[in-house]
């Protein structure tokens, strides 16, 4: 028995370590071509070089040709990555992943993205639809000369399909989905608020603006006076553990918003004398990242053509960099791009009113595969303004009026910041791109900077923005006197050149007022302390170099939570109560807090907590009584689109204490703070062991996982990045939460580009066996000035015509 036990074990460790060898044979198969010749569908050769982080370098004489070779990179080491984006954007997950993913695909087939690339693919200028097809050619081509499918699609027992040229505006319109409110979800929440509330309270809780505001022009916006009257319905007898099971504000306890940093100083303040611009852009976080660095090379018009920054697989343009002339980088705008429509039907329900009277509804139809299943179809309703969506907390039908539906939202005009030779043309190309509406932030080598919006802007009548609602909540549009009207040229479009501060600014709030203001809108901007950090970071240097720009994105100093850490030392933590609970050591480290958002401050972290568990206890009865209050059928109401404005009434609540809005329960102000005081040492206590383990880096540790190693955990060892403590928050210009963060940082100066500064999360790579898989990690971990431009080739694929 005993030798048959080690025989037996013998013969179960022998094919353990086939089956693990014939496992890394096929990673092996799967693994990018780095260095040989490839022959492909281009006029001229084409060289492609690496260095050890496998940074590339495209050398071609057409930008034709450099985008088969770019494709062909793209599809050898990021075509899962890219197929999830064109599949996330046409309902088509479920194909890959089985019903597990048919919710998602069926919301998301209500705006038919698949069938509006088919026909706007074909609205292409022949230079993009010549790029297009060359790209498209290259990726499948790379993708078939694989020597085995990506991993992914092993361990998912599928098949890649082949890319087609449509799927890059898919690959777009994904973007649209992760920087816009696809279902309308900021209006359809203020339209509720506004029927609910009364006119006083909803002016205090949506605010216009704050002592946070930091617009490029000095601009600032006045908050509202706390009302008279209670302002929503308490939840009276009710924990603070039964609120929290019932509503948190923001689940995962991140209020960054997908957008980002920039700014630009011009050459007047400036080392090099050109224009230096800033640029990181906050994104969920995953391997590999979403951005693929490149650096291009070729001719256009018998004028050489040196392009280095970052494209996002799917498409074959440059979404942020240099061309030696000019560099640019994007924040996500936050205008109003997209709005709802009050539908008013007739008593059988199939027509609905217009300003020419009512018209029947057209329902199509359309089946979504599903992988191991039997297919699913779904009816869609359109209007002539757009797609019915849902219902409202009213009952009321909804359809979205959306940018991202027209063709102007979507196209490939952005390539035309290649070419562009100072901010000037920079800004006329800017102002056709169809992507979703950007702040673009430009600087050229002549040292004038600019900042203006990249993406249509819709031109709007009826209503406007300077009340509590107009365009900001859903609206009838049946007797057109409200409505859209076509696109703003590009002499209408908003443009900031050349300040006398030679200095310009955004992070995700508002950038501009009056006028300008007016034709954008707003769709939710950020508060403004992130801003106001940066503003005053340019403010305090006189003379810049890339170094500089780079300490202001790594700025963590927490001036949004100052105000917080204050009100905790002189009024809540009285002496008596401190003495009761026993909470000396509390206090010696919010005495020690470093006023950073560092990785061994307790301080930090118990203020932060302690901001957000005021801030559910103060506002789960607005959650209550806006979603008790809906029609059964009607889209759920997430509070997420106003986490940035609720932080200023709860300000003024704590500060001017009035006693008809104190929570019940509690005898004063003071009171009520203990309390949450209390709670949130318990919650730290609880989760850490004990209060001096409860470090912000103890709760701020990235988890940056590949798609796959969340539904097998078993894979995170070989798929993930390394679990860091990192620093940095929300509110401030070192945007990092757990998995979410600066998804590049990038600091360039046109003309000077050996001294520009580049490094993102993640690797360059999507493959576990990759010899630059999770190469450059460690310096976006610490935030390091590390190179933009390639370093020594290391790697080099030749391509050559067929």
């Amino acid at each position: 028995m005993a030798n048959l036990l080690v025989k037996s074990i013998k013969i179960i460790l022998i094919l353990l370590l086939v089956a693990i060898a014939a496992i890394y044979l096929y990673f092996r198969q799967s693994l990018p071509q780095l260095d040989g010749k490839v022959a492909g569908k281009i006029i001229q050769p084409v060289t492609v070089t690496r260095d050890e982080q496998g940074i590339a370098q495209v050398s071609g004489q057409s930008r034709e040709d450099v985008s088969f070779a770019l494709g062909y990179l793209h599809g050898q080491e990021r075509y899962f990555q890219m197929d999830l984006l064109r599949r996330n954007s046409a309902g088509e997950l479920s194909e890959l992943f089985g019903a597990l993913a048919l919710n998602h695909d069926k919301k998301i087939r209500v705006h038919q993205f698949r069938k509006r690339v088919g026909q706007f693919v074909k609205l292409l200028t022949d230079e993009q639809t010549a790029i297009l097809q060359r790209y498209t050619a290259g990726v499948n081509q790379g993708l078939s000369e694989l020597g085995a499918r990506p991993f992914e699609y092993a361990l998912l027992s599928a098949e890649p399909k082949p890319w087609l040229a449509e799927d890059s505006l898919l690959a777009l319109y994904s973007m649209y989905m992760d920087l816009q409110y696809e279902y309308g979800d900021r209006e359809l929440l203020l339209g509720a608020m506004s029927d609910l509330l009364s006119a006083d309270a909803f002016q205090f809780l949506i605010p216009k603006g704050s002592n946070w505001d930091a617009a490029v022009d000095g601009t600032t916006f006045a908050t509202a006076n706390i009302p008279q009257q209670q302002v929503f319905t308490s939840a009276a007898n009710r924990s603070k553990s039964q609120q929290a099971q019932e509503f948190t504000l923001f689940p995962d306890n991140q209020e960054g918003f997908k957008g980002s940093n920039n700014w630009a100083v011009s050459g007047k303040v400036s080392k090099t004398g050109s224009a230096i611009v800033a640029d990181d852009m906050h994104l969920g976080i995953g391997v590999p990242n979403i951005w693929y660095r490149t650096s291009l090379r070729y001719n256009s018009n018998g004028k050489a053509v040196a392009i280095d920054g970052v494209t996002l697989p799917g498409t074959p343009a440059i979404v942020v960099g240099s061309n030696h002339n000019i560099a640019w980088g994007f924040t996500n705008s936050y205008g109003d791009w997209n709005d709802l429509i009050k539908l008013v039907v007739s008593e059988d329900g199939n027509q609905y009113l217009t300003p020419d009277g009512y018209k029947t509804f057209v329902v199509e139809q359309e089946t979504i595969n599903i992988k191991e299943g039997d297919a699913a179809s779904i009816d869609i309703k359109l209007t002539q303004w757009g797609p019915v969506i849902g219902v409202d907390h009213q009952g009321n039908l909804l359809a979205m009026r959306w940018v991202a539906h027209d063709p102007q939202g979507v196209n490939f005009n952005l390539f035309g910041l290649e070419y562009a030779q100072n901010v000037e043309q920079a800004i006329a190309a800017a102002h056709t791109a169809g992507i979703p509406a950007q702040n673009l932030m430009v600087g050229d080598k002549d040292g004038n900077i600019a900042w203006t919006i990249a993406g249509a802007i819709p031109r709007k009548f009826g209503l406007d923005n300077t009340g509590s609602q107009g365009w900001a909540v859903p609206q009838d549009w049946s007797t057109g006197d409200i409505g859209w009207s076509g696109y703003l040229t590009s002499e209408e479009y908003p443009v900031v050149l050349n300040p006398e501060n030679n200095r310009l600014w955004t992070g995700n709030s508002r950038v501009v007022g009056g006028e300008m203001y007016q034709k954008l809108g707003n769709g939710g901007y950020a508060l403004g302390a992130r801003s106001q950090q940066i503003r005053d970071g340019l403010m305090a240097i006189e003379e810049f170099s890339e170094q500089d720009l780079l300490d202001i994105q790594n700025d963590d100093k927490a001036v949004f939570l100052a105000p917080w850490h204050n009100y905790l030392m002189e009024t809540v933590l009285t002496e008596a109560f401190v003495s009761k609970q026993n909470y000396a050591p509390l206090v010696k480290h919010l005495n020690d807090w470093q006023a950073r958002a560092s990785i061994d401050s307790v301080g930090y972290l118990f203020v932060r907590q302690f901001r957000l568990n005021v801030r559910d206890e103060l506002f789960a009865p607005l959650h209550e009584m806006i979603n008790s209050a809906g029609d059964v059928n009607a889209i759920p109401l997430s509070f997420r689109p106003i986490r940035s404005l609720v932080e200023v009434p709860m300000w003024q609540m704590l500060m001017q204490q009035p006693e008809h809005l104190l929570p019940e329960g509690f005898e004063s102000w003071t009171a009520f703070s203990q309390s949450i005081a209390a709670s949130t040492y318990d919650e730290l206590v609880e989760k850490y062991g004990a209060i001096d383990n409860a470090t912000w880096g103890a709760h701020n540790t990235t988890n940056i996982q590949h798609p796959l190693s969340k539904a097998i955990p078993a894979l995170g060892w070989l798929l993930d990045m390394p679990k860091d403590a990192v620093r940095g928050d929300t509110f401030m210009p070192r945007v990092q939460g757990v998995a979410f963060g600066s998804s590049q940082r990038m600091v360039v100066s046109p003309g000077h580009e050996e001294q520009a500064i580049f490094h993102m999360p993640s690797s360059q790579s999507g493959h576990p066996l990759s010899p630059f898989y999770g190469k450059g990690h460690e310096d976006w971990v610490q935030g390091v000035a590390s190179p933009l431009l390639p370093g020594k080739t290391k790697y080099t694929l030749e391509f050559t015509p067929e």
